[in-house]
């Protein structure tokens, strides 16, 4: 709360609080004692459905309740509902978890019970669930939670396409979504992380993803060229850590470029010369490290 002036209480102010924060503390307490009776005692009506509600709001960390808030969707809730009523039931719970993540964005168990809505709702919005992804990387562009929600949601959007061009589009989309947020800030370590994965699966896809001249990263992954792609992608690296030359997710990614994945598949010539190149790189950049703050760069070394 960086330049928010503390307000202080009065005596009375404080005797207050505490009376008020007492109240409640013996209100969730109660609370959770009579959700975790209902548990015990498989009560899956209604009413102890509104009860999770109640004690999830005040301790959405409590992932037990989370699973009996889903048993009492599954042995009540969906009871006689048709595919379209189950997704209005659904689209009612995702609200509410939505609400629970804009308060929470980094509890687990909030979005594996979002997880849990959208594997079982037949009429999900894929393409809904990446704009609301999107307002949550405004917030929080690192967030680890929100780029393990995204993997998932690319996913369950591929198994939409019916060929394995369109899958592969949307694995390119995804990589070319990386070079966007690593732009925007390459102490992204997940945009990192993201864009190593796809790399391995549009070197793998098997029809061209698509055609665009003006596209070089397209057309070495058309191409399956890896010796072009480690030329092409050291150029970023470079970039990055000259920017920001004690970023860690840069030189981890680096490292990733330089294993067996790549170096297996490049003739021993080209890959020394790229080594002996980057080297040098790193070289030149200590010795401006040295000369500006007197010190070596730890992450180079």
């Amino acid at each position: 709360m960086h330049g928010i002036k503390r307000a202080h209480l009065s005596k009375d102010g404080r005797l207050s609080k505490i009376e008020k924060d007492a109240a409640k503390i013996i209100k969730y307490r109660r609370l959770n004692d009579t959700v975790f009776e209902n548990k015990q005692r498989e009560l899956y009506n209604d009413k102890a459905f509104n009860e999770t509600t109640a004690l999830l709001n005040l301790n959405p960390e409590l992932y037990s309740i989370w699973n009996y808030r889903r048993d009492i969707l599954v042995k009540n809730k969906f009871n006689g509902l048709n595919e379209q009523e189950l997704h209005e039931l659904f689209q009612s719970e995702l609200r509410f978890v939505q609400e629970q993540l804009y308060k929470y964005p980094k509890c687990y168990w909030i979005w594996n019970h979002r997880i849990w809505c959208l594997n079982n709702d037949r009429l999900s919005d894929w393409l809904f669930e990446l704009k609301l992804i999107a307002k949550f990387f405004q917030a929080d562009s690192r967030n680890y939670h929100v780029w393990q929600y995204r993997r998932f949601i690319v996913e369950c959007l591929k198994k939409t396409k019916e060929n394995e061009k369109d899958k592969a589009e949307v694995d390119y989309d995804e990589f070319k979504f990386t070079s966007n947020m690593i732009n925007k800030d390459i102490s992204n370590y997940s945009a990192w992380h993201n864009r190593s994965k796809l790399i391995g699966k549009l070197f793998l896809q098997s029809p061209e993803i698509g055609v665009d001249d003006n596209d070089e990263y397209l057309r070495i992954f058309n191409n399956k060229s890896k010796l072009q792609f480690l030329k092409k992608e050291l150029i970023l690296v470079k970039t990055a850590f000259y920017t920001d030359p004690d970023d860690s997710s840069v030189w981890i990614y680096m490292k990733w470029l330089f294993g067996d994945y790549f170096l297996s598949e490049i003739e021993s010539s080209d890959a020394t010369s790229l080594i002996n190149e980057t080297i040098s790189d790193i070289q030149e950049l200590n010795e401006l490290e040295l000369s500006d703050e007197g010190r070596d760069n730890q992450c180079g070394s």
